[in-house]
């Protein structure tokens, strides 16, 4: 049985995982996950090996060296990610699989010609050279490009992209990420999610899910149901589970529109709260925004809503309209007037809803099954 690594610096969450557990049988799997990491993955189904700064430190001492060229010159600060650690536990494993595109990418490209194993790296981003915006980002990506053995982008968008600036083919193949579709998957809504949340049983729930920040929209949200409001609707209600930097923001814009009492506010959900959540909605709606250096580059949300059978409204950013095709209904960024009026439309129209959210399934399980994907990606770690 090969041996497989997993590194992604302190983002590492069960989303990403579930799509590695149907493998655990094939290969023997071992994820790292760093002492600060954001997300519990206590409940993942595979081998975690946890790793603490008081190890690093003591590995780093025997090395001075090393510590001296990679930690007190390093031309910018935090530029590893658990370098001597990863060095001592990854000797004997055959590929490394990272999504961070930065500080584990890097650290695992200086290790692999020593260590001898394939890097295997997930690519997100669909804007070219973004790199070139940020000094630090780009200093790390020339480095980690070339040590690269496959690239697997999450989208076709992103795999155009690659080559774009320049990485063969060969070295290119896309494999989506997916979900557990026995987790996620219609059914009725959950009354004490509802009640917890001071849901009335026949409000129409808007849902959003994700980070309370510019680019994602969400003050589109307020502007939306305040449109609503002046049409004389009553009974919506508009819950967002998410925090971030524009939750204030958000609850000013809710004040002065007068639509207090259209607002839920869940703030952060876990990943088994999560399907739940989803069912208690009725429309699933993500406003992003393109920026200059940003634009959506998945949408795992959307994925997860379209499995409970939810119809999706989200927008022509980046990779959306590939996610979603025919799936679910796109609008331009920022346009919360023709948002309202398709909300209005699946609120009059249940058997219209029903058929959106019943093309999101299907959609979801032709490309977006945890356990078919995994399954693509052991195809791609073999023939390495």
């Amino acid at each position: 049985m090969k041996k497989l690594g997993i590194v992604w610096d302190n983002k590492v969450n069960r989303w990403v995982l579930q799509r590695f557990e149907p493998l655990k049988n094939d290969i023997d799997i071992t994820v790292f996950v760093g002492e600060r990491n954001d997300y519990d993955v206590r409940p993942v189904d595979l081998n975690i090996k946890q790793l603490t700064h008081i190890e690093e430190a003591s590995l780093a001492i025997q090395k001075p060296s090393i510590v001296y060229k990679r930690i007190l010159k390093a031309p910018y600060k935090r530029m590893d990610f658990y370098y001597f650690s990863l060095q001592k536990y990854l000797k004997g494993v055959d590929a490394v699989y990272s999504c961070d595109i930065t500080r584990s990418a890097y650290t695992l490209a200086s290790l692999k010609d020593e260590l001898g194993f394939k890097l295997l790296l997930s690519w997100w981003e669909n804007i070219p050279y973004r790199a070139v915006f940020d000094e630090k980002t780009s200093y790390h990506k020339k480095l980690i490009m070339e040590k690269v053995d496959m690239f697997l982008p999450f989208t076709e968008t992103a795999r155009k992209i690659l080559l774009l600036e320049g990485v063969p083919e060969e070295k290119v193949e896309v494999v989506y990420p997916g979900v557990d579709l026995e987790r996620f998957k219609p059914g009725p809504k959950p009354e004490d999610l509802l009640t917890q949340n001071n849901i009335p049983q026949n409000s129409f729930v808007i849902l959003y899910v994700g980070k309370l920040v510019s680019w994602k929209g969400v003050h589109n949200l307020v502007y939306t149901a305040r449109v609503l409001k002046e049409k004389g609707v009553k009974d919506f209600v508009v819950a967002v589970a998410g925090k971030g930097a524009q939750k204030e923001n958000m609850a000013r814009l809710i004040r002065e529109t007068n639509t207090e009492s259209h607002f839920r506010f869940l703030d952060f959900v876990s990943y088994d709260e999560m399907p739940d959540v989803h069912r208690m909605a009725d429309v699933f709606v993500l406003p992003s925004y393109p920026t200059m250096t940003w634009q959506e580059q998945f949408g795992m949300v959307l994925i997860e809503a379209m499995a409970c059978g939810k119809p999706v409204i989200s927008t022509n950013s980046g990779s959306i309209p590939e996610v979603i095709g025919d799936a679910g209904i796109l609008i331009s960024p920022g346009n919360f007037f023709q948002l309202a009026e398709i909300i209005l439309n699946l609120m009059s129209n249940r058997g219209f809803a029903l058929e959106v959210g019943n093309r999101g399934r299907q959609r979801v399980e032709t490309y977006f099954d945890a356990q078919k994907n995994a399954m693509k990606f052991y195809e791609v770690v073999k023939a390495l």
